[in-house]
């Protein structure tokens, strides 16, 4: 039974997602699927981190957005709540997360801006 409230749209932006402070764990992801209250996030199986997160972590995702000639190069800034982890059909893993709160922001200053590159630019790869 689908309980979701809002509908989704598969698209594939790489996604950065974050423990919360004091834990420097983050890594890099590829969206699935996206709605106004939710997210569905994907990794490579080597690009997986060590430990997934748990449903019920609160975490942050940014997500990249596509450069616009109006805004630049922006991203998603969400809080987000883990619903639920599984793995697809393929083996990968994936974590399906609530959003509680999400501001745009400038991708220059972001997680993106920090983020291991080599990850990003495989994530890009697949898109």
């Amino acid at each position: 039974m689908d309980r979701r409230a809002d509908s989704r749209v598969d698209v594939r932006l790489p996604c950065c997602v974050a423990f919360p402070a004091g834990d420097h764990r983050r890594f890099v992801g590829l969206t699935k699927n996206m709605s106004r209250h939710g997210l569905l996030v994907s990794w490579r199986r080597e690009e997986a981190p060590p430990e997934l997160p748990r449903p019920g972590d609160l975490l942050t995702a940014e997500i990249e957005l596509p450069t616009s000639q109006a805004f630049g190069k922006r991203c998603m800034y969400c809080q987000v709540t883990v619903v639920r982890v599984s793995e697809s059909g393929a083996g990968t893993p994936q974590v399906a997360f609530r959003v509680n709160q999400m501001q745009f922001r400038n991708s220059a200053t972001g997680r993106f801006a920090r983020a291991d590159s080599g990850a990003l630019d495989r994530m890009r790869s697949v898109m």
